[in-house]
Order: structure tokens, then sequence, then C-alpha cells
């Protein structure tokens, strides 16, 4: 997981989804789809901000940033031809150790 990455797979999404102001009888579930991945693509780069920062609050980030990056990964693979580029970086934003108070 890393902003590369995130950049590559939020690139390959936004082409095989649409602008938005493409329209249609999915109009709907296309919406829908684009706010999960909006949803998806602020909560992994708000862990990456909190990972850079050196914040103590990336251990109990950093499960749900690999599930968003999952979800992500799931919906860019629902297209014929998609090989995950950035599969490999998943495990290269090392987990933080908790705070010791």
């Amino acid at each position: 997981m890393s902003r590369a990455g995130l950049e590559r797979l939020t690139a390959a999404l936004h082409e095989r989804i649409g602008d938005p102001s493409d329209r249609g009888e999915d109009a709907g579930r296309v919406e829908a789809l684009r706010r999960q991945v909006r949803h998806s693509v602020t909560g992994i780069d708000a862990y990456l901000s909190a990972v850079e920062a050196g914040s103590s609050t990336t251990a109990g980030l950093r499960e749900q940033a690999l599930d968003l990056w999952e979800a992500l990964e799931r919906i860019a693979s629902a297209w014929p031809g998609y090989e995950s580029a950035v599969v490999d970086n998943v495990a290269r934003v090392p987990a933080q150790p908790a705070p010791r108070f």
C-alpha cells in the first residue's frame, strides 16, 4: 500500500467507471460505485497521511485501510483484463507499534 499504488489503482478505476457526466439506465448504480471508491480512497489516504506524519493512530487504522484497499481491488477486478498492478504493495507500509503509555 503506497501513494503511488493508490494513484494507479484510482486511475484504473476512474478509467473503467467513467466520468460523473455519463448518464444512462445504470446511472444510480454507477454513482453508488463512485461514492464507494471515493470513500475507500479517502480512508486509505488518511491512513497514509497518518503513517507519513508518524502518528500513533496508525495501529488502529491499518486494518481498515487494508480492507478498503482490498475493496478497491475487488471493484477493479470486475472488469475483464484488469491485472492488479498494486497488490504487491499492500504489505509495504509497515504496521506501526502501539503507543506506550
